[in-house]
């Protein structure tokens, strides 16, 4: 089942979503067309005498003309599964305290800071010296209280990306995510720290591989793929000889490339014989890079991305966990480029924390597909209309080349 689909309980429907399939034949209700839109409660209550649980089609599915005013049922469900995630830990309830726009001044100078401080570390290890941890504590330190006030101002700065460096950018992008997922999971900020730490040097250990084997631009063949294998243990062996390292870091690191069905490495643990940390390192890593400009594969937009870690839930990563993630990104995520229902073009730049099909977006495109002089922003959350009064909503995601568009260049 592809993104665009999702399993969703009688209880937690909204109206405004789009019903694609029941959990029985429709020919035993006594609905006559086989999808339809929920357009009020009488509706949901009518489907429950029938349904104990539907498919709900994310991309035809839109928010009522009324500005919500509460959190969805589904944002219940959320909270249940969360807890059900990290029921040994006492979770905190996050808020933003910021403005995305306030934040991203502070945000720029920490993400700046950390951005160099990952360089230095890197050049060390190169160099065979020691892993600056102090340094590194402080930088870290900074972007999770930035995260913690607002997590859409980081976001927005990992799309900011350098594709001469993908190692280097990978890293610090990775980080930003496990912090943003951690967050939303509730994690106390001690093990936000740990996270962004571990996905930070995740990958560490590839500098001491060759260059030419991290660059290069075709697919590893088995020997090559034996050796890039070998950069988990790397990475571990610097983080033991490394005073103050946490072993939940280390154990992050360790499990960021196992798998929920085996297939991954180095141990091929299953299910839950994986730590959160590692399942959370495996999700953000693998986002990340599929999204970004690699040697041997090009970028896919972040919506596809999306799309491609919900066919591998409950095969290479936890369901739950997944959906939890995409929870996060949004089911348009940050750089995602879309046409409005007014036919104007623009690029996701923010999330709303409850309604994910209702994000801020950058308009780029009149439209006529014509540019704009100013680049303003729209937030789907409040302007529920467009200037004729119709509905407006996300219609569609939209390929960037089409519009000779370059969603990385409004980033800065």
């Amino acid at each position: 089942m592809a993104l665009k689909e999702i399993k969703v309980r009688i209880a937690d429907l909204q109206t405004g979503m789009y019903v694609s399939k029941l959990d029985r034949p429709w020919l035993e209700t006594p609905y006559l067309l086989q999808g339809f839109h929920l357009e009020t409660e009488d509706d949901i209550l009518q489907l429950q005498k029938y349904c104990a649980y539907v498919y709900v089609d994310v991309e035809l599915s839109t928010e009522t003309t009324q500005k919500p005013n509460s959190i969805p049922p589904q944002s219940i469900y959320d909270e249940q599964v969360r807890k059900k995630l990290v029921p040994h830990i006492k979770t905190v309830q996050y808020e933003s305290k910021t403005s995305q726009q306030d934040e991203l001044v502070l945000a720029r100078v920490n993400h700046q800071t950390m951005s160099s401080t990952v360089e230095d570390i890197m050049r060390d290890i190169s160099n065979n010296d020691k892993l600056n941890l102090p340094s590194l504590q402080k930088a870290v330190s900074s972007m999770v209280d930035s995260i913690i006030r607002n997590p859409n101002a980081f976001v927005w700065l990992t799309r900011m990306k350098h594709r001469d460096s993908y190692t280097y950018n990978h890293s610090v992008s990775a980080s930003v995510w496990a912090v943003a997922f951690g967050r939303h999971l509730g994690l106390p900020r001690p093990d936000l720290q740990s996270l962004a730490i571990g996905a930070l040097l995740f990958d560490i250990g590839k500098i001491k591989l060759p260059k030419k084997l991290i660059t290069n631009p075709k697919r590893y063949n088995q020997y090559e793929f034996k050796l890039v294998k070998q950069h988990v243990d790397h990475s571990v062996e610097i983080l033991k000889s490394t005073a103050g390292i946490e072993q939940d870091v280390i154990n992050m690191v360790y499990a960021h490339h196992e798998r929920h069905n085996g297939s991954g490495y180095p141990q091929g643990l299953t299910g839950d014989h994986i730590p959160l940390f590692g399942k959370i390192a495996g999700i953000v890593d693998c986002y990340d890079a599929i999204i970004s400009e690699r040697p041997f594969a090009s970028a896919l937009s972040p919506h596809e991305a999306v799309k491609k870690l919900y066919e591998w839930r409950d095969i290479d990563f936890q369901a739950e966990l997944v959906e939890q993630f995409i929870q996060v990104v949004g089911i348009y995520p940050v750089g995602t480029v879309v046409e409005l229902s007014d036919g104007q073009i623009g690029v996701i730049v923010a999330q709303h924390n409850v309604w994910r099909l209702r994000p801020q977006v950058m308009l780029l495109l009149d439209n006529d597909k014509k540019p704009l002089n100013h680049f303003g922003i729209i937030n789907l959350y409040s302007e529920l209309t467009d200037k004729n009064g119709q509905q407006l909503n996300i219609s569609k995601c939209v390929d960037p080349a089409l519009y000779d568009i370059d969603p990385a260049e409004f980033y800065l």
